[in-house]
């Protein structure tokens, strides 16, 4: 039986945990900004995921003495790809609604299968491209159909930099979690994306006195649930399946952020953005299910020469 059956079930617990806090975060990005700046909001909640990870990482027991070399990898790591996303993601998010952010987001699996395909040597099938093409046409219904002109908005663009972001920072820290711990990789990539956005401090401690008590709670959370606890869970998953596999499971992002933020913010996306959504998803879930029905035809074909023999 593959091994990735026989994890499944804990990985998929990790990562419905990622997925589900990841997006509420859309809906509490739009919170912060109305007190904060983009950069300003990224480091206040960076700050907090820092100091969780601190106090996480120094509960972990038998921890692994890194090397130089690895640790300045993971720092970079975090700077360019954690640090890139959550300041772009910021930037979009301020004319683009929650739900509409969170399904182009969710496209980042696509990304992420291609450099996994480059980098990491993955297979994908067939319907696992195909699904990929009807992703990516949704997607761009979504960008060109998110405003009655039907035009591009530089909002998106912003929104799509930090898809990649995301993909690079799934596939790139995967080599770091066959060495080490999920808890210690992730602390050193948080910790490494607080350091370049320290140059948002002084915007920060300007706004953080006259910022709402919302907008503040909002970033509290961002730092403790969507940053520090759902970085751990997505660093297991990974550690427990591959980068392109794992990321497919992002499907359940928009989803449940599209409902939040009719919830909470009252952001009705436009019925040609959920037409855009539903294709998108549609995608995402050929790709993934081409993983069972390949696993299924090597199963099978291992019968049959069983059989033979």
């Amino acid at each position: 039986m593959p091994k990735s059956n026989l994890i499944s079930l804990k990985a998929k617990l990790a990562l419905v945990i990622a997925m589900v806090l990841w997006a509420s975060a859309f809906v509490g990005i739009r919170a912060g900004l109305q007190s904060y700046s983009p950069g300003a909001l990224a480091l206040f909640r960076f700050v907090i995921a820092s100091v969780c990870m601190y106090f996480i990482y120094m509960r972990l027991p038998n921890r692994s003495k890194i090397n130089i070399s690895d640790m300045l990898w993971l720092l970079t790591l975090g700077a360019v790809a954690v640090g890139v996303y959550h300041v772009a993601l910021n930037y979009g998010e301020l004319l683009i609604p929650s739900g509409t952010a969170s399904f182009i987001i969710s496209q980042s699996p696509v990304i992420t299968t291609v450099i996994a395909i480059i980098f990491l040597r993955e297979r994908l099938t067939f319907y696992g491209f195909l699904g990929m093409a009807i992703s990516v046409f949704g997607v761009a219904l979504i960008m060109f159909g998110g405003n009655a002109d039907l035009k591009f908005q530089i909002e998106n663009f912003y929104i799509l930099l930090a898809a990649v972001m995301g993909s690079l920072y799934s596939v790139l820290q995967k080599p770091f979690l066959k060495k080490y711990h999920a808890i210690e990789v992730t602390a050193y990539i948080i910790w490494g994306a607080t350091l370049p956005l320290l140059f948002y401090l002084p915007e920060l401690t300007q706004q953080i006195a006259r910022a709402s008590t919302a907008a503040t709670w909002a970033t509290i959370y961002l730092g403790i649930f969507p940053a520090a606890i759902a970085y751990v869970a997505w660093g297991y998953a990974l550690k427990e399946m591959p980068a392109s596999r794992a990321s497919n499971f992002m499907y359940l992002m928009p989803i449940v952020s599209t409902l939040l933020g009719w919830w909470c913010l009252s952001e009705i996306p436009l019925w040609i953005s959920l037409v855009g959504g539903c294709v998108a998803l549609l995608g995402l879930w050929l790709v993934n299910q081409s993983y069972h029905w390949q696993i299924k035809l090597i199963a099978k074909s291992k019968s049959g020469m069983g059989h033979l023999n």
